[in-house]
């Protein structure tokens, strides 16, 4: 419990931040090993943003209680751009399935920590495993101590993404200012099909998002059938 305490403590501290960082898309998906998985941030302010001075925490099922982690981000994040951590193990640039899916590598790959569809993320100014040096939570997705599974927010193998209107951090998490795929919005059993809904529909390094028309999608698998010929 002393745990839970110290991170809802941190967590209450946001309502004095201003961070013009935000939590912009979420993704769970489904071709092999469960991947990519992965979390984006958004710089909506007008200047540049030293990532150094922020992590990104993983609340296991909600509970911190059950598992905690959170990884130190670096670089310089420019207004208006996008920084995306990928959770899986990788070799180097041009190497893992992040890469594999979408061409290009992300900013932070994190082989230590992983998230679930049902896990609570949050991103914080400062170390969160040290509070007493002024850790903030100035964003986050999901509710803390309620594990995701069932719950709107739930994004098992699907994604979630902040509708482009809202650009300010939230704590705690507003649903409104989010459009959520649902569990199981990647998930069709065949890896093709599956990836072709992950191109559609998920968008790394880049939020402004606009979801592609179904005529779109369609054109978009077949294409992608006619290459794996």
């Amino acid at each position: 419990m002393k745990k839970f305490a110290a991170i809802l403590g941190v967590l209450a501290l946001a309502s004095v931040a201003s961070a013009d960082l935000i939590i912009s898309e979420i993704v769970d998906a489904t071709l092999p090993g469960g991947l990519p998985k992965w979390v984006e941030i958004t710089n909506t302010g007008g200047a540049s943003v030293d990532m150094s001075q922020y992590y990104i925490g993983n609340i296991n099922n909600g509970d911190p209680d059950s598992g905690f982690s959170a990884t130190q981000l670096s670089g310089t994040l420019a207004a208006g751009d996008s920084y995306v951590v990928s959770y899986e193990n990788s070799d180097g640039p041009g190497v893992g399935m992040f890469f594999d899916t979408y061409g290009f590598d992300a900013d932070n790959h994190d082989p230590g920590s992983w998230i679930n569809g049902d896990d609570v993320v949050a991103l914080y100014f400062g170390d969160p495993g040290v509070p007493h040096d002024g850790s903030t939570a100035v964003d986050i997705y999901g509710v803390v101590g309620v594990d995701g599974t069932g719950e709107n927010w739930e994004y098992t193998d699907g994604y979630s993404y902040r509708l482009p209107n809202y650009i300010s951090g939230q704590n705690p998490f507003v649903e409104a200012e989010w459009f959520f795929g649902g569990a199981n919005s990647l998930e069709t059993g065949d890896d093709v099909t599956e990836l072709a809904l992950i191109l559609a529909n998920t968008t790394p390094g880049t939020h402004n998002f606009i979801p592609e028309p179904a005529s779109l999608l369609l054109i978009g698998l077949a294409g992608l059938v006619l290459r794996r010929r």
